[in-house]
C-alpha cells in the first residue's frame, strides 16, 4: 500500500510541477527571458537596500497600514510554512509510524503562524468585498487563492485532531497535498505571480536605478546614413514590431503586479483619466498586440497627461515603475508619429524651433536680464560655477526673480561665477513630452559642444541651476549619449551647501508658510534639504499630502507645463496646500512649479522661491 501512495504522491506532484513550469514559461515568462540582457546593474549594493524593503514591507504598511500588516503576516506565515510543506511530502513517502514529527515548540510556532494567517485571510476577503471592490481586480481569481490558503492552514490545525482516525488523517493529508500541488500553477496563471516575482523586482529596482532621474528611452538613437542601419536603429526606438519591441522591464513589470491599484491613487493625473496600472503595467500583458491595437489600449492623449512626477513608481509595493514605462511608450509612439498629442506640440516643439526657448521670446528678453542682473558672462579661467539660466529662468516673469535672488547670494557668497553669452532650451520639457525626439541627435550634439566650449571641456566643472527640468537634461539624458558633466547642482543644494559651510549668512525672519516639494527635489532626496534652508530662515513649513517622500506634483513635469493638460493638476495642488495647512503663502524651489502654481492661486496669494526667500534675509555686508 504504501508503494501504491508513493506513486501517487510522485505522481500528483509532477503533475503540479509540470502544470506551474507550462503556466509560468508559456504565459508569463517566455516572452520576457530573451530581454534578460538589458537589465543593467548600476548599483550593485542595492540588493541591501531590497530585501530589506522585501523582508519589512515598508512600501505595503507606508500607504495602507493595517493592509500592510495583515499582509505581512501572510508572507510569513508562508516563510514558516515552508518548514511545514517540506515535512509534509516527506511524510507522504513513510509509512505513519515512522512519519517525521517537528518539535513541540516548532509545531506550536506553526500553529501561531496558521491562525495568523486565517486572520490575515479573513480580513483581506472582507477588505477586498465589502471596501475595495471598485478598485481590486480578479475577484474570483483572488477568493480562490484565499480559501486555498485557508484550506492549508485548515487541514494543518485538522492533523492533531484527526491523529487518531486514520481515514480522516489520510484524507486531510491528501487534500493538504494536492493544495500544495496546485497552488503554484495558479500563482503563475494570474496576478498572485507578484508572490514569486514580486521581491526580485523589488531588488532589481533597486539595483538597476539611481535615484534621481532617469534616462529617457530611445533617446540615445542615432541617425544612420545607411538605410539598412537606419530600419535598426529605428526597429529599436520603435515599435515596428508591436508590443513585443518594448523592454524587459516594461513586461517584467506586469508579472510583479500586484494589481491593488496604489498606483492608481497616487495619480494626479487621474481625472483626466489617466490610471498607470492599466495603461502602462496591464496593458503589456499581451505580448501579440501590434501597435495598431496597442494605441486603441493607451491613447496617446492619455499617455500625454502622465506629469512624470513618479507617484506611482514611489508607493508601488512590487518595485514595478510605470512612470519609466510611460517615457519609453511616449518615445515609441514618437516615432510611429502618433505622439505628442498637436497641443503639446505646438506648446513645446514648435516655438523652440522658432526662438530656441519655448516662450518664443526673442534673445532680447535674456539679454535685458543678464544686464539688470548685472549677470557675468563665463569665462573657465576666471569663473568657478558656470550658472545656467534655461528656458523659464532667462524668459519667464514667473522665474526670473530667482535667477535675481540667486545671483544676489552667489555674489554676498563670494562665488565666481558666470552665464552664457547665449542661451537656448536645453530640450528636457521636450524631451520628456516626447516632441523632439526626432531632431534630438542634432540638437545634444549642439548643447552639449557650447558647454564644452564654455568650460574649456572640462566637464568636472560645477554648473549650477535654478531648474530641476535643466539639471536632468544636462546630468541625465546627454550621459546617456556619452556627454558626462559630472556636477550639475540645483540652487536648492549649492545655497545649502553655502549656509552649512558659513560662506552665506542670513538673518532669521520669523514666517509660516507651505511648501511645495518638486517632484524632481523628491527624485533627488533634496526635500530634506528645502525645509533645512528655510528653517534656517527662520521659516515654519507645513507640508500637504499623505506623506512628503511621495510627490505632489503640481502637473509641470513630463512636458505638463508646454501646454493646457486636461488634468488640471496644478489648480488641485494649490487647493490642496492653501487648504491642507492653512496657509495663503507658499514657498517651492522650481520656476516649473512656479509657473504651474502661479496659474492657479488667487490674487491675494503669494507664491515665492527659496531664492527669494533667502535674498529677502541676506546680512547687511
Amino acid at each position: 500500500m504504501i508503494w501504491v501512495q508513493r506513486i501517487l504522491v510522485i505522481l500528483a506532484g509532477l503533475a503540479g510541477a509540470y502544470t506551474f513550469y507550462r503556466v509560468l514559461w508559456h504565459r508569463r515568462l517566455q516572452h520576457v527571458w530573451p530581454k534578460r540582457d538589458q537589465v543593467k546593474i548600476v548599483n550593485p549594493g542595492g540588493w541591501k537596500a531590497g530585501i530589506a524593503e522585501v523582508l519589512l514591507h515598508k512600501r505595503i504598511i507606508a500607504n495602507r497600514p493595517w493592509a500592510g500588516v495583515f499582509h505581512l503576516a501572510l508572507f510569513y506565515g508562508f516563510l514558516i510554512f515552508g518548514i511545514k510543506s517540506a515535512t509534509h511530502v516527506v511524510n507522504g513517502f513513510l509509512p505513519h509510524e515512522s512519519a517525521i514529527h517537528l518539535p513541540g515548540w516548532l509545531n506550536a510556532s506553526l500553529d501561531v503562524a496558521a491562525w495568523s494567517v486565517l486572520a490575515a485571510v479573513v480580513y483581506m476577503a472582507i477588505r477586498r468585498w465589502f471596501f475595495m471592490r471598485d478598485k481590486l481586480t480578479h475577484m474570483g481569481e483572488s477568493t480562490l487563492v484565499l480559501g486555498l490558503i485557508a484550506l492549508l492552514m485548515i487541514t494543518h490545525l485538522l492533523e492533531k485532531p484527526l491523529e487518531g482516525i486514520p481515514a480522516a488523517r489520510v484524507a486531510n493529508w491528501w487534500v493538504h497535498y494536492l493544495t500544495l500541488c496546485g497552488f503554484p500553477a495558479l500563482i503563475a496563471y494570474g496576478k498572485h505571480l507578484h508572490l514569486l516575482v514580486g521581491p526580485v523586482n523589488v531588488v532589481l529596482r533597486h539595483m538597476t536605478e539611481l535615484p534621481g532621474d532617469r534616462p529617457v528611452a530611445g533617446a540615445d538613437f542615432e541617425l544612420k546614413e545607411d538605410e539598412e542601419e537606419f530600419e535598426k536603429e529605428y526597429a529599436r526606438v520603435g515599435m515596428p514590431n508591436g508590443v513585443i519591441d518594448f523592454s524587459f522591464h516594461a513586461f517584467f513589470d506586469p508579472a510583479a503586479c500586484i494589481e491593488c491599484g496604489r498606483c492608481n491613487d497616487a495619480c494626479p493625473s487621474a481625472d483626466a483619466g489617466l490610471r498607470p496600472r492599466d495603461h502602462f503595467v496591464l496593458s503589456f500583458r499581451d505580448p501579440t498586440l501590434d501597435a495598431e491595437k496597442f494605441q486603441e489600449l493607451v491613447p496617446p492623449d492619455i499617455v500625454a497627461t502622465c506629469t512624470q512626477c513618479r507617484a506611482c513608481d514611489t508607493v508601488c509595493p512590487v518595485g514595478n515603475r510605470p512612470a519609466r514605462t510611460a517615457l519609453e511608450i511616449r518615445g515609441r509612439y514618437s516615432f510611429e508619429g502618433v505622439y505628442p498629442p498637436r497641443a503639446l506640440k505646438d506648446g513645446g516643439a514648435s516655438p523652440v524651433t522658432a526662438t530656441g526657448n519655448i516662450f518664443g521670446e526673442p534673445p532680447s528678453t535674456r539679454e535685458k536680464l543678464v544686464a539688470e542682473a548685472e549677470l557675468p558672462i563665463y569665462d573657465a579661467e576666471q569663473h568657478d560655477v558656470l550658472f545656467v539660466l534655461g528656458c523659464q529662468g532667462a524668459n519667464s516673469p514667473d522665474a526670473q526673480h530667482v535667477v535675481k535672488a540667486t545671483a544676489k547670494l552667489l555674489k554676498a557668497a563670494g562665488v565666481k561665477f558666470g552665464v552664457l553669452a547665449e542661451e537656448q532650451c536645453w530640450g528636457e520639457g521636450l524631451l520628456h513630452g516626447g516632441g523632439l525626439m526626432e531632431d534630438w541627435p542634432m540638437y545634444w550634439e549642439e548643447r552639449v559642444a557650447q558647454l564644452d566650449e564654455a568650460l574649456g571641456g572640462d566637464r568636472s566643472r560645477t554648473i549650477l541651476t535654478i531648474c530641476p527640468h535643466c539639471r536632468d537634461t544636462i546630468g541625465t539624458q546627454y550621459k546617456q549619449v556619452g556627454a558626462n558633466f559630472s556636477r550639475v547642482v540645483s540652487h536648492v543644494r549649492f545655497l545649502a551647501d553655502l549656509l552649512r559651510d558659513g560662506r552665506l549668512q542670513i538673518e532669521r525672519q520669523a514666517d509660516d508658510v507651505a511648501v511645495h516639494h518638486p517632484c524632481k527635489t523628491i527624485h533627488h532626496a533634496e526635500q530634506d534639504l528645502i525645509d533645512e534652508v528655510l528653517g534656517k530662515a527662520g521659516v515654519t513649513t507645513h507640508n500637504a499630502g499623505k506623506d512628503p517622500d511621495v510627490p505632489s506634483c503640481c502637473g509641470g513635469g513630463g512636458g505638463g507645463f508646454l501646454w493646457d493638460s486636461p488634468a488640471k493638476v496644478n489648480r488641485k495642488r494649490w487647493d490642496a496646500l492653501v487648504t491642507e495647512t492653512g496657509k495663503n503663502k507658499v514657498v517651492t524651489a522650481c520656476p516649473g512649479c512656479h509657473r504651474m502654481l502661479a496659474v492657479a492661486k488667487e490674487e491675494d496669494q503669494q507664491l515665492t522661491d527659496i531664492a527669494d526667500v533667502l535674498a529677502e534675509r541676506l546680512r547687511e555686508g
